[in-house]
Order: structure tokens, then sequence, then C-alpha cells
């Protein structure tokens, strides 16, 4: 039990000797320097040097009595004041970040930025899923839902559908026929303007190929190969809407 306060202290900011030295503290009450160094086996000096950290921070204070000086700590009821204030800090940074992205963005060397970036396991390619319904913007997608890793499908379902029916912007996609793939257009009905249902037997799509704005993405879904690349160019992005509409009239004459 104690280990897991000294882990809640230290995710509320406090270093770990603070947070043993404000737990050693809260037990024993004002204490000298010599007596929590005793206590807790660190030294002297670093227990001077912790509590002054702590009381910058609000969370200690101390009093000279006669020739000592006793070291105490705040009351656990008052440490939700801390949170409190850290929730203000991280507000207040969370805003002065927004102010400052479009300065820093310009900062930013253009032909440094990678232009084919790599993806490899779940969480690294939710990020590609957010990317996909960051912007209200169309998306062109030829897909299989059939061989898709089922935490795939359901980040897919908790974020991506409901991102995406807020966007004024419709997507298109090719699909593989299947149950799965009738169910999932059923739940993200209002997302795209156009679905086409292709034979998966004559046309065994193995990717996610999503084409937005300048990307391109070959993400593979399947749970034996969580993997995928981006490629950020506008002319690829481009060709590659060319081959989705040739596709699309090619399907959508009934060459399923």
């Amino acid at each position: 039990m104690i280990t897991d306060i000294k882990l809640f202290l230290m995710s509320m900011g406090l270093s770990e000797k603070e947070a043993e030295l404000y737990l050693c503290s809260l037990r024993m009450g004002p204490q000298t320097v010599s007596t929590l160094s005793s206590k807790t086996g660190i030294a002297r000096s670093t227990v001077g040097f912790v509590f002054g950290e702590l009381i910058s921070k609000g969370i200690a204070s101390k009093q000279d009595r006669l020739n000592a000086t006793y070291f105490s700590v705040v009351p656990p009821e008052l440490l939700e004041s801390v949170l409190l204030q850290r929730q203000a800090e991280i507000k207040k940074q969370i805003s002065d970040f927004k102010e400052l992205l479009p300065v820093l963005a310009g900062l930013q060397n253009r032909q440094l930025v990678p232009k084919v970036k790599y993806y490899q396991g779940l969480e690294s390619l939710y990020r590609t899923i957010d990317d996909c319904c960051a912007k209200d913007e169309s998306v062109f997608f030829i897909s299989s839902h059939g061989n898709m890793h089922p935490k795939i499908r359901e980040y897919i379902e908790r974020v991506y559908i409901p991102k995406s029916k807020k966007h004024i912007s419709k997507n298109k996609m090719i699909l593989s026929d299947s149950k799965l793939s009738r169910d999932y257009v059923k739940k993200a009905q209002g997302i795209y303007d156009e679905v086409i249902f292709v034979d998966p037997v004559k046309n065994p799509f193995k990717l996610t190929v999503a084409i937005h704005g300048d990307l391109v993405d070959f993400i593979s879904y399947d749970p034996g190969d969580l993997s995928g690349v981006v490629i950020e160019n506008h002319l690829i992005a481009e060709h590659m809407k060319v081959v989705f509409n040739v596709l699309k009239s090619y399907f959508s004459a009934g060459r399923s």
C-alpha cells in the first residue's frame, strides 16, 4: 500500500525522495533534518535540499524552535490544491502551445521532414486511423475488413466513426464484401457517400489503402503483420486518387 501511495505522489510531480520524505514526515510529524535523515537513510544535506523543494511546492513548511529547525508537511486533504494547481498550469501550457504552434510550424525546415513514415504495432497504427479523421476532408479507401485485428476494429468504431460523423466532407470506399464489411458500413452510416463492395475471391485485398490530402497510407491491419507505410507526396496522392476512380468505374460496371 505504501508503495502505491508513493507512486501516486510521484505521479503528482514529486520526485522519489520528495515522496519518501513526505510520507515519513506525515507519519512522524515535525522533525529535524537529523531525525528525518536517520529514519529514511537519506543524507542530511539531501533532506534539507528536498524539503526546500517541497516548501517551494507548497507541500511542506519549516519552523525554528530554540536552536533547531523542524520540518513538517501539509495534511493529505490539502494535496488536492496541488493537483488543482497542476491542472491549471497544464491548461495554461496547452493554451500557450496552441498559440505558439503556428510559429513553431513556420520555423520547421520542410526539407528535413521525412516524406515516408513506417508504422509497427497497434499503438502506432492507431495514429494512422487518427490521421484519417483529423481533418474535414474526403478520404478514399480501398480495404478489406475480413482480416482486421479486433482491437483495430474496436478503435475504428470507438474513435474514427464518431469523429468522422462530425465532418461535412464524405468519404469513399472500395471494400471487400463480407458480413463484417456490411456491418461496418451500417455502423458508419453518414460517413461515406460511395461504397462499392467487391468479390473478395476475385479481388483478395490484403491491405487498407487510404488516400487523403497529400498522404497515401498502405496499412496492414492483419493480426499477424501490424505494420504500414505512409507516403507524403502530392503527385503520388493525386495519382492514387486517379487509380481509385479507375477502380471505382471498373467495379461500378459490374466487374467485381
